[in-house]
């Protein structure tokens, strides 16, 4: 089997609709949560703007994979949780009692990202041409997988 076999690697059981319908599952629970943590704060608009960052961020890291290894990544939807754990992670230390600073933007611009023009309107649009751009390059890629010339 070719590496541009989808059913050659353990990356088809994670897009699985089985596979996909636990990810979905455990992602929709897991932000619930988040939501709620950021809730006892006063601080919810901070769940939006670091979920649509992570959510922008998954797709144009799936788009990477797709084009240099010529297959879709793994697990898509607990890489969107995994990111925005990632970009939350300074709110953890906060809690912790730490100032909030610049160099928290490592965390995929955790700081920055409130600055943002247009806020989390231009965080969704952003989002939405990422995912785009991504659906768009994944069905070429099924497409010419599923009829090779």
């Amino acid at each position: 089997m070719s590496a541009r076999d989808p059913g050659s690697t353990t990356t088809a059981r994670s897009w699985h609709p089985l596979s996909l319908s636990i990810q979905l599952a455990v992602l929709v629970l897991a932000e619930i949560a988040l939501f709620q943590t950021y809730g006892a704060h006063d601080a919810r608009f901070h769940w939006a703007a670091h979920f649509l960052v992570a959510v922008a961020t998954a797709a144009l890291v799936l788009l990477a994979v797709l084009l240099v290894r010529g297959s879709p990544g793994r697990y898509p939807l607990l890489l969107v949780l995994a990111l925005h754990l990632f970009a939350m992670a300074p709110d953890l230390i906060f809690r912790a009692g730490a100032p909030h600073a610049l160099w928290m933007d490592v965390f995929l611009g955790h700081i920055s990202v409130h600055y943002l023009p247009g806020g989390d309107t231009a965080g969704l649009a952003i989002a939405l041409v990422a995912v785009g751009a991504y659906v768009v390059a994944l069905t070429r890629w099924l497409r010419a997988t599923r009829n090779p010339m």
